[in-house]
Parts: structure tokens; C-alpha cells; sequence
């Protein structure tokens, strides 16, 4: 393979951090990174200084406004001039992502549909369902989250042979480096942001997909049980539901500290006196670029995914690179993945068994910590009060995230997604993706031919 095109709406740090594994594993082979735009409605992400250089077909347009004829043109001329053999793209809906498929498409490009849609997210149904199932046939193969993914789109015809996993990876060397030299400085770190001692951490949207208002709920019950719980709660995160959020801690008794803006009110209000002194309660400190998150990860208790639905969930592979235990959504994509059946090697079992509260979380606990019903705030509230009082289970949980994170690097993804654009090829080679491990020196030399 001489080359090969990735695209998406817009590349941030996880965007990045995959080409950059890609092109590590992708020897002579060229790979081209291209992009619609350099913003998108939903992500503030910044790039200073990348050193992945990315093609920007309609630099300072908003990707979602793009209009479908604009990118067909302007992908259809970019990837004429590169002449890449084979291109990755991000899915085939909106429309801007068709318009590039088909742009690969008419100049005689096979393509890698890469997508981490699952039976809990698919929304298509009837004729859009059918018609969907008539769009995956413009891929020649595709590169998905994992199981979930994997059966979806097996049951939707595409050949099982063709599907590879690995596409949602972040950087974890940069996770794991960036908490264990934060932890070196937690008092000043916890100074400088006016972290609490002890906390539970949420980082993304503030969206109704998040399911946070269940968060806080289930947050409410953690301190019901226990006049003793000291734990708080902290938010990373913006968007349409934050004022909601905020209301909801009223309603619910919770102390809100806003932290999100250094002009705030109430945290100049609260400046004065030191953290230590704050009631339990939740944390609101706004967005932060990647820079910032890992000393969230480096300080917290445990980290929390209650989503509705979540076709992945990149916060989860972040969180368990800067090793912490997590505490996830079934229904979230990537739970069925990255949370490990059994119990933490290392940990106190007769304590742990003899400590949680309901037989029904006895099947919840994984490796590295616990899924649950996105539904019940009573049960995410017996499992934060069982982190809180088990910090020997919550160093195991930990490590044993860090463990499995390195399953699900970039150079994993990278891997995977040069067998995808093989199999796109009709030229894989049996013998290397059949196989449970990838041997690489193999796999680079056979995309020199």
C-alpha cells in the first residue's frame, strides 16, 4: 500500500493522537489526514502546535453548515491530488460524511467506514433502516469500537471478516505520564484549582444523553447513607443542561461551588476559606482543554459515566490510562469492552462481598470497577459509597484500569485500521489478522509491496 486518506468533521486531540499511531505503525506507507473544517458546534477543541500536519478542506467554516456539493468537490479534489489507495471515513451520515464517501467512491477509492454505533444507539428504522443497510455497501470494510459495534454491523450485512475493532483509542502514554507526575504535586495542584481532598469525577457535555441529573441523584443517596461520607462531586464539563444541573443541587440539598470562571461570585465568595472546610458537595469547573483534564484524573476518587446511551465513551479509556477505577453505564458502548468480568486482583474479596449493600451490585463489580443501570440513582449511590469506604479496592480497580487501557492504545488503532484498508484491498493476509496477536514487523512489510 503506497497510501492512504483519513477523514473527519474536524480533528482534535483524540483525532490526532490516532494518525499519529497510525503513521508510527504505517512505515513507507503515506497517510493523509484531512479534515472538513477546524471548528465543529459541539467541541471548543484547540491545537496548538500540532505536529500532525492536517489538511483543512474549508478553514474557519463550522463542519455541521458545511453544504453536501461544497465537501463532495472540495474531498474529490483533495484526494485526487493525494491518490491514496485506500480512505477512512467517518461513517456515511450527516450528509457532509456522505459527500465525502462518495468523493472517495468516484475516483475508484476503496473505503473503511470507521463508526461506534451499537444496537443501544441506532435509531434507524423502516425505510431508513433499509436504506442504511444499502450505504454500507459503499464500504469495503470498517473499523469500529468493539463487540457491540462489531455484532451491529454484522447483523446488518457487512461480512464479519471485514469488521476490525480498535477505532476508539486516546493517547495513553500522555494520560498515564500527565497523572503520575500531577501526583507528585497534589497539594499544590489541589491548591491552585481548590480541589477538594476527596472526589468523584465526571468530565464531558453537559447534554441530556449524559444522564448527570441521575448523577446527582445517585450523589444525594451516597450522602443519605452516611453522615460520615466526605467524598465530593467534581463536573469537568459546559453545555445547554448546566444551569438545569445547578437547579437540580438546590432542589436536592446539595452546596454547588462554581469554579468554572475565576470572575464567579460564589467562588470569590468562598475564596477566603480553604477547601477543606467546604461541605460535601458538587463541584462545577466548567470546560477544559486536554491539558488541563489530567490533573482531574491524577486527584479523583473514581470516575463516573452514567450515560443513557453512548456509542463509546473516550472519557472512560482517559480515565483508565491515568488510572482510575471507573464506574460505567451498561449502556454505554464501551463498557462491555473496557470493564473487565471479576473482581480486582489484589483486593480484599470476603471484605468487598461482605460490604456491598445489595446482592443485585455482587454482579456489577468488573476488574477495574462496576457497571450499572443508568436508571437507578439508588444503585450508582451503593456503589460511590462502597468506592468511598474501600481504598484498598479502589488502588486495585485502578491499576487493573491501567492494565487494560494498553489494550486500547493509538498504535493499536493504527494497527487494526492498516488491516481494515488491506481487507478494503483484497490483500490481507490471513495469517496476520486471523491471528490473536499482530505481528508487526510483518504487517509494515507487507504494505511496502
Amino acid at each position: 500500500m503506497k497510501g492512504l486518506a483519513i477523514i473527519w468533521a474536524q480533528y482534535g486531540p483524540y483525532h490526532l493522537a490516532r494518525v499519529a499511531g497510525l503513521r508510527r505503525v504505517a512505515g513507507s506507507a503515506a497517510v493523509h489526514a484531512i479534515e472538513l473544517s477546524d471548528r465543529t458546534r459541539d467541541y471548543l477543541w484547540l491545537r496548538p502546535g500540532a505536529g500532525c500536519p492536517v489538511t483543512t478542506l474549508v478553514p474557519g467554516a463550522v463542519s455541521e453548515d458545511l453544504g453536501f456539493w461544497k465537501v463532495f468537490f472540495l474531498a474529490r479534489r483533495a484526494l485526487a491530488e493525494m491518490k491514496p489507495q485506500a480512505c477512512l471515513l467517518p461513517s456515511y451520515w450527516p450528509k457532509q460524511s456522505l459527500a465525502a464517501l462518495l468523493a472517495a467512491k468516484c475516483l475508484g477509492i476503496r473505503t473503511v467506514m470507521m463508526n461506534e454505533t451499537h444496537a443501544g444507539t441506532a435509531r434507524a428504522t423502516g425505510l431508513a433502516a433499509r436504506f442504511k443497510r444499502r450505504l454500507l455497501r459503499l464500504f469495503d470494510a470498517a473499523l469500529v469500537g468493539g463487540k457491540p459495534q462489531k455484532r451491529y454491523f454484522a447483523s446488518l450485512g457487512l461480512p464479519e471478516e471485514k469488521i476490525f475493532a480498535g477505532y476508539d483509542a486516546v493517547d495513553n502514554d500522555y494520560f498515564a505520564n500527565e497523572a503520575r507526575a500531577h501526583r507528585l504535586n497534589v497539594s499544590g495542584l489541589r491548591t491552585k484549582y481548590r480541589l477538594p481532598d476527596h472526589f468523584f469525577l465526571s468530565l464531558g457535555r453537559f447534554v441530556t444523553k449524559k444522564n448527570l441529573e441521575t448523577l446527582l441523584q445517585a450523589y444525594r443517596h451516597y450522602l443519605n447513607a452516611s453522615s460520615l461520607s466526605q467524598t465530593h462531586l467534581v463536573m469537568v464539563g459546559a453545555g445547554p443542561e448546566e444551569e438545569k444541573l445547578k437547579h437540580l443541587c438546590r432542589e436536592l440539598g446539595l452546596s454547588v461551588y462554581d469554579k468554572s470562571r475565576a470572575d464567579s461570585t460564589e467562588s470569590h465568595a468562598r475564596a477566603q476559606s480553604p477547601v477543606s472546610a467546604e461541605t460535601a458537595g458538587v463541584h462545577f469547573y466548567g470546560f477544559r482543554q486536554i491539558e488541563e483534564n489530567p490533573i482531574f484524573y491524577a486527584l479523583g476518587e473514581a470516575f463516573v459515566l452514567p450515560s443513557l446511551y453512548e456509542e463509546w465513551g473516550l472519557v472512560v479509556n482517559e480515565a483508565m490510562a491515568s488510572g482510575l477505577p471507573v464506574v460505567v453505564s451498561h449502556a454505554a458502548g464501551c463498557a462491555e469492552d473496557l470493564l473487565e468480568l471479576g473482581e480486582p486482583e489484589g483486593s480484599d474479596r470476603q471484605n468487598e462481598q461482605l460490604s456491598i449493600e445489595a446482592q443485585t451490585l455482587r454482579s456489577r463489580v468488573r476488574r477495574n470497577g462496576f457497571v450499572f443501570d443508568p436508571r437507578s440513582s439508588e444503585e450508582l449511590g451503593h456503589i460511590l459509597g462502597y468506592l468511598e469506604r474501600h481504598p484498598q479496592a479502589r488502588a486495585a480497580m485502578g491499576q487493573e484500569s491501567a492494565r487494560i487501557a494498553e489494550k486500547f492504545s493509538c498504535e493499536n488503532f493504527g494497527r487494526n485500521a492498516l488491516l481494515a484498508a488491506r481487507e478494503a484491498l483484497g490483500t490481507s493476509q490471513p495469517e496476520v489478522h486471523r491471528s490473536t496477536g499482530i505481528n508487526q514487523e510483518t504487517l509494515i512489510r507487507s504494505l511496502g509491496k
